[in-house]
């Protein structure tokens, strides 16, 4: 894995555990909906990004 990939990772990793440390400290189920809300997005991103599969180039 190059050194891009891994700091995304990081970086996501960094948000969700952002956002676990404010649901700790004020459980609602709204703010939970909307942290989903932007978690989701943002981890199929990284997912989309980790694991493409780079197009066969024609020969």
């Amino acid at each position: 894995m190059n050194r891009r990939r891994t700091f995304a990772l990081v970086a996501f990793l960094a948000l969700v555990a952002f956002c676990s440390v404010i649901l700790t400290f004020v459980p609602r189920i709204d703010l939970a909906a909307a942290l989903l809300l932007g978690i989701l997005p943002a981890g199929y991103d990284i997912w989309d990004q980790l694991f493409r599969r780079s197009p066969k180039s024609p020969e």
